[in-house]
């Protein structure tokens, strides 16, 4: 189980300051390796399972729900970026980023979400999609919603009005999430900017926005697999469907 969002986010902010504060408080040291055990010991809130072998000698992943960082077993480098295995390719960095979306959609209610699907017997694929109603590109793929279903993907929904809370954005997104009928209320907000006139006290926009922090969303639309793969943004139908095939094989 999950730790809260809000704890994680807030671990997953600071992690990066404070691994680096560590890195440069033991400049110019020389400093013996420190276990798992001993390096977790110096960072509140972070578990030793959250602390990994890499295949740097001397060199420790520490990872927070999709924040990754690497610092030496003395505690005295720290490393800020992907790290690539060349000789197959991959990106070891995102790969454990993917791993931690996983856990993250799995936390979120999927009666909270909009579907937009094909036939049960017809889905190929699923993705998720971290979309704001006053998204340009996000509208676009809602236009071609249609395609996308044909192709065999079934698209889930999840609030993320870029602008944050009290703003317009939030606003709206607040009003589809509790319309009775959130399909059509998201379709008729998204490419007519008709919006429904019933507002509710209780939606789950805002904890569809702290689960688009943990998974780090940058902007909108924002597009996973199933399996924590972060796609992008936009993709047309079929560019979207040929990555996903890609992926299966």
């Amino acid at each position: 189980m999950l730790q809260s969002l809000r704890e994680i986010t807030v671990q997953a902010k600071w992690l990066l300051t404070l691994l680096a504060m560590m890195a440069t408080a033991s400049s110019g040291q020389e400093n013996e390796a420190l276990s798992k055990e001993e390096l977790a010991a110096t960072l509140p809130g972070v578990e030793v399972q959250d602390i990994n072998d890499t295949p740097i000698p001397g060199m420790y992943e520490v990872a927070v729900g999709p924040q990754v960082a690497y610092v030496s077993d003395d505690g005295r480098y720290f490393i800020q970026g992907d790290l690539y295995d060349l000789d197959s390719n991959q990106n070891l960095t995102e790969q454990r980023r993917a791993r931690a979306r996983v856990d993250v959609l799995a936390e979120i209610d999927p009666s909270t979400m909009i579907v937009f699907s094909p036939a049960p017997e017809d889905v190929k694929h699923t993705v998720t999609v971290f979309t704001d109603i006053d998204c340009g590109y996000c509208r676009q793929l809602h236009r071609e919603m249609d395609q996308v279903n044909a192709l065999g993907v079934a698209v889930q929904y999840v609030a993320y009005p870029r602008t944050g809370p009290d703003t317009d954005s939030w606003d709206k997104a607040d009003r589809v999430w509790c319309a009775p009928d959130r399909n059509t209320a998201f379709t008729e907000a998204t490419l007519a900017g008709k919006l429904p006139e019933e507002s509710c006290d209780a939606t789950p926009v805002a904890g569809h926005y702290d689960f688009g922090h943990l998974v780090g969303v940058r902007g909108t639309p924002t597009v996973l697999t199933d399996e924590g793969v972060h796609l992008g943004g936009y993709l047309a139908p079929q560019d979207l469907f040929a990555q996903l095939e890609a992926l299966a094989d």
